[in-house]
């Protein structure tokens, strides 16, 4: 692949649960199912409480979990697990000008959409400038046309040098077909119910239980993928999905399932797996434009408050990592990260008398107005572990005088209030990034925010700063590397002063792999791509390799 001058090479509850699990799974059931081709339908979990909605659009906020990178494909694949070169999907090269306005693309010749059209440059042309809609372009690329000079070559200009860009234009942006959406009067609440894409699956059943993908025969690989499909099925939570992936209904879980060692891989060492490749923190995500998560010194009461470490070991065996006040990844990031979290009950409420609050005769500091504080986090229903790790939190921080309340929603009602701002308090998983800028920009940029009641991009908790959005723009017109070291440095400690967002742990990936039936998982040795069944485009990637047990 010819490269550009500016390219990138390229508790006893949880002991009762265990036991349940492990009975269960002494009682297995084969369920799975046996593909027209004589392969395998693998059964997954993707981790969500819901029911399905049949929504398979690539533009919608609540597009159905399953689809990118299984029915539609991006350009290129970036493994945010290794520092791999991208690897070639509908595009086969890329190439910047010097000064990053230009990026002209050469798509891959012999493609057919699943509905036998052919794929050509015009179809990335056409997605491409659909961006040109505020509403569809939530990563703000800063494009300003895009024209397909032939059928295998895209040539991309941007308003501003787009280097940083690279991952969003051709890692992360889904192809549409030309022939089926120029015809769509509002792509925006287009639901797409029969989805035609160029991936290695198309939808061939739904329901609000369950939806079926079945190998594509018109696929553009030769041999891939190997198995029939992926059957996808809802539960009700956490609970009831481990218990049908131990009772061998389920080959790709993505639940959180308390001592994975003991309840899951010593069932059958050989045959049941738990990587632990994982490029996201868990935060609690606070309304920056209410009180009184607003207030700072509640943030960093918050912050000090909370023992980590006890809910690393108690609610996740371990299997999570500490983290730090500036977002930061270990091991990714190590060399950049200077600070960590403490857990100091008395300096936090130091910090709340030192900004004039008061306790209460309950215990509970009121601030200078008298307003109580008591501070509302929203959770998804059936996410068990988080829902345990709000327990912890709620008696650590009673004893520095702030009261958590827990509420459980859904996980649309979640989605939909995380959008619209109507939360005092999220937690809520950060990450999936390629960099820190990445993660950065995604979080506090402003550009990616709204006013409350507005659907904001990705900056959930509405943080603005025109420094820190300066800073963001000088990172995202420079192709040097010196300054874009110094100015995520700078945003760094901008993090750790002001708590946009306040770490808590860095994720384990909550999945566990079973492979009686099928085998080519991500592995820690091998992590030719993310693991979780829900990660963009990765799904699709694990998909088309896995390969049926002979």
């Amino acid at each position: 692949m010819a490269a550009g001058t500016s390219r990138r090479r390229v508790g006893s509850a949880a002991l009762a649960l265990v036991t349940a699990l492990t009975v269960a799974a002494c009682g297995g059931d084969d369920s799975s199912e046996e593909g027209g081709g004589g392969g395998v339908i693998v059964n997954v979990n993707t981790g969500g409480s819901a029911t399905f909605t049949r929504n398979f659009n690539p533009y919608s906020p609540n597009v159905q979990t399953g689809a990118a990178g299984t029915i539609y494909e991006p350009l290129f694949f970036y493994n945010l697990a290794s520092n791999d070169e991208p690897m070639p999907l509908l595009g086969t090269d890329f190439e910047y000008s010097e000064d990053g306005r230009t990026l002209t693309i050469t798509t891959r010749e012999g493609v057919q959409w699943s509905d036998g059209e052919p794929f050509t440059a015009a179809d990335v042309a056409f997605t491409f400038n659909s961006l040109m809609d505020p509403a569809f372009n939530r990563t703000n690329i800063p494009l300003t046309s895009a024209e397909a000079i032939d059928d295998n070559t895209v040539v991309l200009t941007f308003s501003r040098p787009a280097f940083r860009d690279e991952w969003n234009i051709l890692g992360q942006q889904m192809i549409l077909p030309e022939h089926i959406w120029s015809e769509v009067e509002d792509p925006a609440n287009f639901l797409n119910e029969n989805p035609v894409g160029t991936g290695p699956f198309i939808l061939t059943e739904f329901s609000q239980q369950t939806f079926l993908l079945e190998a594509n025969p018109n696929y553009w690989e030769e041999g891939v993928p190997a198995i029939d499909g992926l059957r996808f099925t809802a539960y009700s939570g956490n609970t009831a999905a481990n218990q049908a992936l131990v009772a061998g209904q389920i080959d790709w879980g993505n639940t959180f399932i308390p001592d994975p060692e003991n309840s899951w891989i010593n069932i059958d060492p050989e045959t049941h797996h738990v990587p632990t490749i994982s490029v996201y923190i868990t935060d609690f995500v606070p309304n920056l434009e209410q009180w009184p998560t607003s207030d700072l010194a509640v943030r960093q009461a918050i912050s000090l408050g909370i023992d980590r470490e006890e809910i690393i070991e108690n609610v996740y065996y371990g299997t999570a990592r500490a983290t730090n006040p500036e977002q930061l990844l270990t091991p990714r990031d190590d060399a950049l990260i200077d600070t960590e979290f403490e857990y100091d009950p008395e300096a936090a409420r130091e910090v709340l008398e030192d900004a004039g609050y008061t306790e209460g005769s309950d215990g509970i500091y009121v601030d200078p107005q008298g307003r109580r504080l008591s501070v509302t986090v929203k959770v998804v229903t059936g996410y068990t572990d988080y829902i345990q790790a709000l327990q912890t939190m709620q008696q650590d921080l009673a004893e520095v005088g702030i009261e958590l309340e827990v509420e459980q929603v859904s996980f649309q009602q979640f989605s939909a209030d995380r959008q619209t701002g109507n939360f005092e308090l999220l937690i809520d998983g950060q990450g999936g990034t390629p960099t820190p800028y990445h993660l950065y920009d995604r979080l506090l940029n402003s550009a990616n925010t709204a006013p409350i009641g507005e659907n904001a991009a990705s900056n959930w908790a509405r943080y603005s700063n025109p420094e820190v959005d300066a800073l963001l723009n000088s990172i995202a017109e420079t192709n040097d590397q010196e300054l874009i070291d110094d100015a995520v440095d700078q945003l760094s400690q901008i993090f750790v002063e002001e708590l946009p967002y306040i770490g808590l742990w860095q994720n384990p990936p909550n999945v566990t792999f079973l492979s009686e039936r099928v085998t080519g998982w991500p592995t820690d040795d091998n992590p030719y791509a993310l693991p979780m069944g829900w990660a963009v485009p990765d799904l699709g990637i694990v998909a088309r390799s896995l390969q049926p047990v002979e």
